[in-house]
């Protein structure tokens, strides 16, 4: 049985016709073929088809339509709950800052007191200075990130000589160094200028440098150098041969508040925002960070800044 179009008397009828051989002594001697126009049926099978398809993909479109309106309603207390946290968490930070400054001062005027000459007292005021640090560290680092996340940072640029301020963070930061008895090395040009933030370039070395000090094993190294690879291009990196990180941890060092040695951290008093800061003001900068490292061997945090 078959469908069959008369192309030449009517080019849209269609028959349906069916055969059958006639018989005479064992031999066909002829064919009886047998049709039926089809051709009302065929038109609205066809029509129906196509309307079931339109219904189809207008009941596809309006079901994606439905469901992203319900999507947006349902998104919307969590962006709400999100931006409310936020703006919490840079309102708290800067309204901690004072009373951390007036703290942080009371407990220096009580230090330099000649009339408290107990042990006891000296220790207790020492104390109180050294958590009121770790409290403002934290509140400055919060306080960026919040103002990261509100668009808020801007570069402020001028001529800086980024070998200078690596000098001067490794000054800072040998006295740390001389307790674990690691060498502190400067490697590179002597001075290179670029168009930087001054004030967000040495946050970024203090970051990159203190990082590799905490997790370097006494007598340890660490190497800071400035390069200039190739015209328009600078690149900074710090060096260690501390404890190292796993493959598994190096995608997730620039989270925040993701720490690889948790205990360790703690007890140096880190919060898991340095590297995540870093990258904030790479980025900031229009530059790269990048990290190479292996467990047991040391690290190396590699920067990329245009010149």
């Amino acid at each position: 049985m078959a469908v069959v179009t008369d192309r030449e008397r009517r080019r849209h009828a269609r028959v349906m016709m069916t055969a059958q051989p006639m018989m005479a002594d064992g031999e066909q001697i002829a064919t009886v073929y047998v049709g039926k126009d089809v051709t009302a049926m065929y038109n609205g099978l066809e029509k129906a088809t196509y309307s079931l398809t339109g219904l189809a993909v207008l009941a596809l479109i309006v079901a994606a339509a439905i469901g992203h309106m319900l999507a947006g309603e349902a998104i919307v207390p969590l962006v709400e709950a999100y931006e409310k946290q936020r703006q919490f968490a840079a309102d708290a930070s800067h309204e901690l800052r004072t009373p951390l400054s007036v703290v942080m001062a009371s407990a220096d005027l009580l230090d330099n007191d000649p009339s408290i000459t107990s042990p006891f007292l000296k220790q207790v005021i020492g104390d109180v200075r050294d958590e009121v640090k770790k409290m403002t560290k934290l509140v400055s680092d919060l306080l960026f990130v919040a103002r990261s996340d509100n668009q808020a940072l801007k570069a402020k640029l001028s001529k800086v000589d980024l070998a200078a301020a690596a000098d001067q963070t490794i000054r800072l930061m040998q006295p740390l160094a001389d307790k674990k008895n690691i060498s502190l090395i400067r490697e590179g040009e002597e001075s290179l200028t670029a168009k930087l933030d001054e004030q967000k370039m040495k946050q970024l070395l203090l970051i990159l440098v203190d990082n590799a000090v905490k997790y370097t094993t006494e007598g340890g190294k660490v190497t800071v150098r400035v390069l200039s690879p190739a015209a328009g291009k600078i690149r900074l990196e710090v060096e260690d041969t501390g404890i190292g990180i796993s493959e598994e941890d190096k995608a997730k060092i620039f989270d925040r508040f993701f720490r690889v040695d948790k205990a360790r951290s703690r007890e140096m008093g880190g919060n898991g925002l340095g590297l995540a800061i870093a990258q904030e003001i790479v980025t900031l900068h229009g530059g790269n960070i990048n990290v190479e490292s292996e467990l047991g061997k040391g690290t190396k945090f590699i920067v990329t800044l245009k010149g």
